[in-house]
């Protein structure tokens, strides 16, 4: 989706509260991924976590660390992964089940189509 609609749409993640710590829930893809970290103590950890994960799984886009309050991920219910499209007003349009297994890309892909169509009718 980011090679067809980059131009037109700022994609971006969310790094939140770490769904599989090293001491919690471990999962085969993160020790494969070289991403089994601890839950961070403060935001410059989670920092650090996010920016290597990013690395290690190779992300291109943008990413934006949430506070140790979790504010974004409360908000949002981002736990562990969600996809939203949200509009130039800040509205939400589409709300993705949760992830990995709730991701539908083909229905966030139409959402974005339709906004976009719309978005150009207003012009």
């Amino acid at each position: 989706m980011h090679k067809r609609f980059g131009d037109r749409v700022k994609f971006l993640a969310v790094y939140v509260r770490d769904a599989h710590p090293a001491e919690g829930w471990r999962m085969e893809f993160n020790d494969r991924a070289g991403v089994v970290l601890p839950q961070p103590k403060d935001k410059a950890d989670r920092s650090a976590a996010a920016t290597l994960c990013c690395k290690r799984l190779e992300m291109n886009m943008p990413v934006l660390v949430d506070e140790l309050d979790d504010r974004v991920g409360n908000a949002y219910s981002g736990m562990p992964d969600r996809l939203y499209v949200i509009d130039r007003d800040g509205k939400v349009v589409y709300k993705g089940g949760r992830g990995p297994f709730g991701y539908k890309p083909g229905e966030m892909e139409q959402s974005l189509v339709m906004l976009l169509l719309e978005q150009s009718r207003k012009k």
